[in-house]
């Protein structure tokens, strides 16, 4: 049996057995799950999977299936694709393999699922695409449990305007003491930059330029964390995507 249609993204296809699929999916109420859809390529001149499985594009669906890999019943679009050009396609690419790879099966995250739409709209207006992105990985790492904060260190302190701090993926900011022969790292902000980047994420104020490689390399590091060894996928493409020698087409149909 069924369940019930529900919004959904398709994450992730690869061919499947005898003309079929095997999706990758975030669902509003099913959370990240994996569904094998059958026949899909045969039906592609008029058949309604293979239509409306494509990146991007909002859909409602319906699975069903007692194990972890489901079998998708039923898919039909909801709306217009969002509509990614350039390199921001590999941003796309990008969110969805963090999904893919962080999201534990099977878990709902309402607030994730609205603010991946949201992220992808912004992608496509190139309005601030960097800060959107930065904003749905921390949110996403806030999801997991593994949450950044800015504005207190790791001993749950608050963070001080004046002091220099050093980021620790497994612990936090951990304050910086210097003597008069030490000098300071690279890897060290200030305090004042990390109290800049707390009232961005809380209260929506304006982000200093100068914060937003801070902001990208907690993030990086964070992540990678929690991501492990293996590359990520998307990446290698957006390098490939910015040799001369490689078509764009090529180098996203490749994914």
């Amino acid at each position: 049996m069924a369940n019930p249609l529900e919004p959904a993204w398709l994450l992730h296809r690869r061919d499947y057995g005898d003309g079929g699929f095997l999706a990758d999916f975030l669902g509003l109420q099913s959370g990240r799950f994996s569904a094998v859809v059958r026949g899909a390529r045969r039906k592609a001149r008029g058949g309604s999977h293979a239509g409306v499985l494509q990146l991007f594009l909002p859909v409602l669906v319906a699975h069903g299936g007692r194990g972890e890999l489901k079998s998708l019943r039923r898919a039909e679009a909801t709306g217009p694709g969002v509509d990614l050009a350039g390199e921001h396609i590999f941003t796309g690419l990008y969110l969805n393999e963090l999904l893919v790879r962080l999201l534990p099966r099977f878990e709902s995250y309402p607030q994730l699922f609205a603010l991946y739409g949201v992220t992808l709209e912004a992608l496509a207006a190139s309005e601030d695409a960097e800060l959107a992105l930065r904003y749905f990985e921390l949110h996403l790492l806030e999801e997991l449990g593994y949450g950044v904060r800015f504005d207190v260190d790791a001993s749950d302190c608050a963070i001080e305007a004046t002091v220099r701090y050093r980021y620790d993926p497994e612990r936090g900011f951990l304050a910086r003491v210097f003597s008069n022969e030490t000098r300071e790292g690279v890897d060290d902000v200030a305090g004042e930059q990390l109290l800049n980047i707390a009232d961005w994420l809380f209260n929506g104020d304006g982000l200093a330029a100068a914060n937003r490689k801070v902001v990208k390399s907690v993030t990086r590091r964070a992540l990678q964390q929690q991501l492990g060894e293996r590359p990520l996928k998307s990446r290698e493409l957006l390098k490939a995507f910015r040799r001369p020698d490689s078509p764009p087409e090529t180098v996203v149909s490749s994914s």
